[in-house]
């Protein structure tokens, strides 16, 4: 009986633990990273170049060469080294006249696959969160049939058998939750990572304008 008991008392005291701390305002509710949302990045953010109008939007979709390098350079698995000399060479084959708009241009196809990639990290995130909040409902729900089921006096073998089962469920379901919530934790800073990317990226195509 007082090991069934610590049992539910130390399990109580690991949910509390477990649960994401939300740093987040009522705005956006759901969000469970420590870190701030930032739905979209914006050029104004982090580029100081040309504005980024219709025409730069247009090139990098429709010209193949910028496409392509405005691609290569959102992948995280291109180093940021090897990203570096992408640019330059690129910006070294481009004609003066028409270097401004197609840097700008690589900027702004970077930054909308980044943005895309951010936006389906988070969406992940959120949907992620709301799973662990039904799976936290479900230990509390576990922990106080339990509860109820030790308070039988003189249990019989069914009622026996009942409480067993109700522990090991309940020290599943917590470790399903306390697992997931240590990988949440390193999902939590790829929006972060993606947005460390694209200023860095755009500080690189910058430092090549006319």
């Amino acid at each position: 009986m007082l090991r069934t008991w610590c049992l539910i008392g130390g399990l109580a005291v690991s949910i509390v633990c477990w649960t994401p701390v939300y740093a987040a305002s009522d705005a956006d509710e759901g969000w469970p990273c420590v870190q701030r949302k930032i739905p979209v990045l914006s050029a104004g953010m982090m580029w100081a170049g040309p504005p980024v109008n219709e025409a730069a939007k247009s090139l990098w979709q429709t010209n193949g060469d910028v496409n392509a390098l405005a691609v290569r350079l959102a992948a995280r698995r291109t180093s940021l080294d090897e990203a570096d000399k992408l640019i330059a060479g690129y910006a070294a084959s481009v004609a003066a006249d028409d270097k401004d708009l197609h840097l700008t241009a690589l900027f702004a196809g970077v930054l909308d696959l980044i943005n895309a990639e951010r936006q389906q990290i988070m969406a992940g995130i959120e949907k992620y969160t709301r799973k662990q909040k039904s799976l936290a409902m479900a230990i509390g729900k576990t922990r106080a049939e339990l509860k109820a089921a030790l308070k039988v006096a003189e249990p019989n073998e069914d009622e026996r058998k009942l409480r067993r089962d109700l522990e090991q469920k309940l020290s599943w379901q917590s470790r399903i939750h306390h697992d997931r919530e240590k990988s949440l934790t390193f999902v939590c800073e790829s929006p972060v990572i993606l947005e460390q990317r694209v200023f860095a990226i755009a500080r690189s195509i910058a430092n090549h304008l006319e």
